[in-house]
């Protein structure tokens, strides 16, 4: 299974760089994650159109996002439990004030920081930020691809804008 994960586009409408990097990276995908900051209503309707797509609110997403997104979400995939949020707090400890809300799972996505981030914990715990998708503050701006494979360990592919 591929999975595209999003996060901090900060956008209030779609734009042509948007709308092509989602036919070239996303529309393909089998599951298409949104980890908050989407920020307006028509991104996340455009974003929507893909038919697995699910979101987190961000700290920065407009109404009426904010509120009517979960700022939570608890999903399976190919066998992996996997918790989203967007992230809130001191940058250094985003990841880990994201995972602390989860009990049970085997991978947490997050965002907030714009800084990718891959490694896994030393309890097992699998973290991904894919950065910010156009406005890095440190490193390149893009998205991750994560293949999920029952039975082995996930694995990422960060597309760089």
């Amino acid at each position: 299974m591929i999975v595209a994960v999003l996060s901090d586009t900060h956008l209030e409408q779609p734009d042509a760089l948007l709308a092509a990097l989602f036919e070239r990276y996303c529309l393909d995908v089998d599951v298409l994650l949104h980890c908050g900051d989407c920020v307006g209503e028509e991104t996340w309707a455009f974003l929507n159109a893909h038919p697995h797509f699910l979101a987190v609110q961000g700290n920065c997403d407009l109404p009426p996002l904010r509120g009517a997104l979960p700022m939570l979400r608890e999903v399976e995939l190919a066998g992996f439990r996997i918790g989203m949020g967007h992230g809130w707090g001191p940058r250094s400890r985003v990841g880990e004030t994201v995972a602390s809300q989860f009990h049970r799972v085997d991978l947490v996505c997050y965002g907030h920081t714009h800084i990718r981030d891959w490694h896994q914990r030393d309890d097992g715990l699998w973290m991904l930020n894919p950065g910010s998708l156009f406005w890095p503050r440190s490193g390149e701006a893009g998205l991750a691809r994560l293949t999920l494979e029952r039975g082995r360990p996930p694995e990422v592919e960060w597309i760089t804008i």
